[in-house]
């Protein structure tokens, strides 16, 4: 008995050890402070080349947001594999690294580019993943330092991605979860994106995609804060917007920007399973061969008076 004792005692410590290096999906910056002193954590900064020189986190590798994005009728749409897997293998990332990333935590649609590179970064297969809660103006405000010295730039890897595609839905899933089922639609927009009163360049019409649920990207942020949520209150927020338990989950949103920050939250923090992001977003659905079913999309007449008002103006 004292035999079997010990090793129930070692076997729950060793579980507790190996869970004790799993990386928590967000970091403050104390504890990414703690992190650093880690030679297996890299930060990567995603703001622009021109903030990233004025002053970035120590040992910080620059990788810009817009390299991680597809062209500009479609940024949503992911670049290349052999794009992602050369920017991936410059950075140095092996699933054994531990990639923090961090954007400039301005307002809280800055999250969502950070919970965007994450996202990507795990659809490449890599799990060992973090965002800087908060991003460098948290940083800054717990008094921690910026520097402008150029790091050492990183061994390149051998990284061969491995495709996580059980969190990418495509058009065709989004489609097959407008007929019905236990596929719920999640739009990360604001309400107005929501309810066709507004649109974005990317897309063709107004409105959202048919049975979509507006859960608008801000929810997951405390009134006048740039920093997500914790997981307690995400567990909380979902079960409020979703008081029954759904099975297949899809996030979209304009560009595959603030659906991001939906994701993040439903999976990495309140631990929702089965759900996926449409990456492409609108700016697919919208401009797809052949019309998709919509709702909140105005009649043909509105949308030609609409036009005429930009034309001609309200006069």
């Amino acid at each position: 008995m004292r035999i079997l004792a010990v090793l129930s005692a070692w076997l729950v410590a060793l579980a507790a050890q190996a869970g004790a290096h799993a990386a928590s999906p967000i970091l403050s910056p104390d504890e990414l402070k703690a992190a650093l002193a880690s030679p297996s954590v890299t930060v990567i900064d995603i703001r622009p080349p021109a903030d990233y020189l004025q002053g970035h986190i120590p040992g910080a590798l620059s990788a810009p947001y817009g390299s991680w994005r597809g062209p500009a009728n479609s940024p949503g749409t992911l670049p290349p594999l052999d794009k992602l897997t050369t920017q991936v293998r410059k950075l140095g990332l092996t699933p054994e690294r531990h990639a923090v990333v961090v954007s400039s935590g301005a307002d809280v649609t800055d999250f969502g580019a950070a919970a965007r590179v994450y996202w990507t970064l795990k659809y490449l297969g890599l799990t060992q993943l973090s965002i800087l809660n908060g991003g460098v103006q948290a940083w800054q405000q717990a008094q921690q330092p910026l520097s402008q010295n150029a790091p050492a730039l990183p061994v390149p890897s051998r990284y061969e991605p491995r495709l996580n595609t059980a969190i990418k839905a495509t058009q065709a899933d989004v489609l097959a979860g407008t007929q019905g089922g236990d596929t719920r639609l999640i739009d990360a927009r604001p309400k107005n994106f929501f309810e066709g009163l507004v649109k974005a360049p990317t897309a063709s019409v107004p409105g959202t995609i048919q049975g979509a649920k507006n859960v608008p990207h801000s929810v997951w942020f405390a009134p006048g804060s740039t920093q997500i949520v914790s997981a307690a209150e995400a567990r909380a927020i979902a079960a409020r917007e979703f008081p029954d338990a759904g099975g297949d989950n899809i996030a979209f949103c304009n560009t595959g920007h603030w659906a991001a920050t939906d994701w993040f939250a439903l999976s990495e923090l309140a631990g929702l399973p089965h759900v996926r992001m449409y990456p492409e977003s609108l700016a697919d659905w919208t401009n797809a061969d052949q019309a998709l079913p919509m709702d909140n999309a105005p009649g043909r007449a509105s949308q030609i008076s609409e036009k005429f008002k930009k034309l001609f103006g309200n006069s």
